[in-house]
């Protein structure tokens, strides 16, 4: 998927000009550097930067890249998308407004097995687009507008390097299975951070990607890891927002209103959901109440939580131990 992703944007024909492409290799034990050096050699004109990040979890690839960055925008993906061959020319159109801080686009699928039946229910509609945050998916049609910054999803998200500074940078994301007490809400708190500022984020039909989803991914044991996951990243938001955790969890609080994507889903349990969805909302729920339960036990966890930003991006002092082998593959939920 690495190797699709890289070469989706060397055949981009005028990247070598306007871009420079960083793979930050987050701490795997696979071949991503051999590829990388491969790469580079096929493509010689082009500026491939590969940087070894021990630490787990995306925050820390991110900012080690936001970091090393020398561009003025940072137009972060992931390694299992290709992009559109006119995406780099929507970004630059998108970003001639000097009042776009945030750009975004479509995430189509990119189906390895064809989708069960019950997909259909886990996608949600409204005036961002027809989406499925299950699987990162979103169609937001063929026309330029202004977007909630929260339909802004990583793994297809370009923002002023200035602003990304400014507003603090991402929080915890795909954080190893044993440290998923660490996990936090990714870009949610960015794309939060820009509605508060009133700062302009767009949709751009040209920026659009699409998105490698494997068979695996396409089962309820999948969705429920999902859900337990986004669990954990609904506390941690409600707790950043609060200061503290809560005994009692309330649907629609105002300070979650951003985020509402995930609890329209929720919304309609008991309303003849199909017993997927109904152990899609269990997970989550576990989730949400594991990390709640977590912080109420341990002051050093609500401190980590309530940081004012991550750009050291240094786990708590003593993460080692909730390894079972520091060496052994990272998993994400």
């Amino acid at each position: 998927m690495l190797r699709r992703a890289l070469e989706s944007l060397l055949e981009i024909s005028h990247a070598s000009s306007a871009s420079e492409i960083i793979v930050v290799d987050n701490a795997s034990l696979d071949g991503t550097r051999s590829i990388i050096e491969e790469i580079a050699t096929h493509y010689p004109a082009q500026r491939v930067r590969y940087l070894y990040e021990p630490i787990p979890g995306s925050l820390a690839g991110r900012h080690r890249g936001a970091l090393e960055a020398q561009g003025d925008v940072c137009a972060f993906i992931d390694d299992d998308v290709q992009v559109n061959c006119d995406w780099l020319n929507g970004l630059e159109e998108a970003f001639r407004d000097p009042k776009v801080v945030l750009v975004g686009g479509a995430a189509h699928p990119k189906f390895e097995s064809s989708p069960p039946d019950w997909l259909c229910g886990f996608y949600t509609e409204n005036e961002s687009g027809r989406s499925c945050g299950w699987l990162s998916l979103l169609d937001g049609g063929n026309s330029t507008k202004e977007i909630d910054p929260c339909y802004v999803w990583s793994l297809n998200l370009a923002i002023r390097k200035e602003i990304l500074f400014k507003l603090g940078g991402f929080h915890p994301d795909l954080i190893p299975k044993p440290l998923q007490r660490f996990q936090g809400d990714g870009e949610t708190g960015l794309g939060l951070n820009i509605a508060r500022a009133g700062l302009k984020a767009l949709y751009h039909p040209e920026v659009s990607v699409r998105h490698e989803v494997p068979a695996s991914r396409l089962t309820a044991q999948y969705f429920a890891q999902r859900a337990f996951f986004q669990g954990v990243a609904d506390s941690y938001t409600q707790v950043r927002a609060e200061g503290q955790s809560r005994q009692t969890k309330t649907w629609w609080p105002d300070s979650l209103r951003p985020i509402k994507r995930t609890f329209e889903f929720i919304r309609d349990a008991g309303r003849g959901m199909s017993t997927i969805r109904r152990q899609t909302v269990k997970a989550y729920n576990a989730g949400y109440k594991f990390h709640q339960d977590e912080v109420q036990r341990d002051p050093q966890l609500l401190e980590w939580v309530l940081r004012k930003d991550y750009w050291d991006y240094q786990l708590p002092k003593g993460w080692e131990s909730f390894l079972p082998n520091v060496n052994s593959p990272h998993v994400s939920a």
